[in-house]
């Protein structure tokens, strides 16, 4: 695919409000022996409100939806997860939390099993498009970028090593999460961790190593196959709105042309 920019295209309009601490000052005036006036500044008992804690890492949804939680009638706990809008893989935002190498969700914030369902299930807090939003823990990858498969033979390994090379391939075009991490036994740094979730109902989440090779980070090849799925999509749920695919024709090929 020709690279051309597309940052507009790709670009998540985040908008993190500094929440700003105030000081009041209140003034208390005496009078001299002179007869002039001073002023003494005392210090406002009333405590600051807390910055608001703002997201430290990046991260790739590669399925699943955004949620918003549902409280109780306290306005504090939280009794369950409303889905809002189905996330576009490859998408990326970001994620509350504090890294953590050691940890399998790389210290995300998390909501751990919140009744949805008739089931508990964990969430992820993010940010996406300037807004707090919550996601399945299956569906992202923290601490990862998008990347898409460019070739027709992109062998999984179960190690970053030759020898490990598995049955498996991944299908051209997919979007993959690259995970940024270092990987300590990859000396030649010929390989890069990746997650990608296959919806046919027995796979699921796979994870692995691709070759460096058979990966492009190019943000327009990343774009490309993002129009191209939703074009897929919405003519296989019959929403065939002419005006809609026309622009989704459009922009995919502005992107590979």
């Amino acid at each position: 695919m020709k690279k051309v920019s597309v940052l507009f295209f790709l670009a998540l309009l985040l908008l993190i409000p500094a929440c700003k601490k105030g000081e009041n000052q209140v003034g208390q005036e005496t009078e001299s022996q002179e007869g002039e006036w001073a002023s003494e500044e005392v210090e406002d008992p009333t405590p600051a409100t807390p910055s608001k804690p703002k997201p430290t890492m990046k991260g790739v949804m590669i399925s699943g939806w955004y949620y918003d939680p549902v409280y109780e009638e306290d306005g504090v706990t939280i009794k369950t997860m409303s889905a809002d809008f189905e996330a576009i893989v490859g998408t990326e935002v970001e994620v509350y939390g504090f890294y953590d190498a050691n940890d399998e969700n790389k210290g995300a914030e998390m909501l751990k099993e919140v009744p949805i369902d008739g089931a508990k299930k964990d969430f992820i807090h993010v940010r996406y498009d300037g807004e707090d939003y919550y996601v399945r823990d299956y569906s992202i990858a923290v601490d990862a970028v998008a990347a898409v498969v460019m070739n027709s033979s992109a062998y999984i390994y179960s190690k970053p090593d030759l020898a490990n090379i598995g049955k498996n391939t991944v299908p051209e075009s997919t979007i993959v999460a690259a995970f940024s991490e270092k990987i300590p036994e990859d000396e030649e740094k010929l390989f890069k961790k990746i997650r990608y979730y296959v919806p046919d109902g027995k796979t699921f989440t796979v994870n692995g190593y691709l070759m460096n090779s058979s990966l492009s980070f190019e943000e327009s090849d990343v774009a490309a196959v993002m129009v191209s799925d939703k074009y897929k999509k919405l003519r296989a749920e019959g929403k065939t709105d002419p005006i809609v695919l026309e622009e989704l024709m459009d922009n995919l090929e502005f992107l590979t042309f």
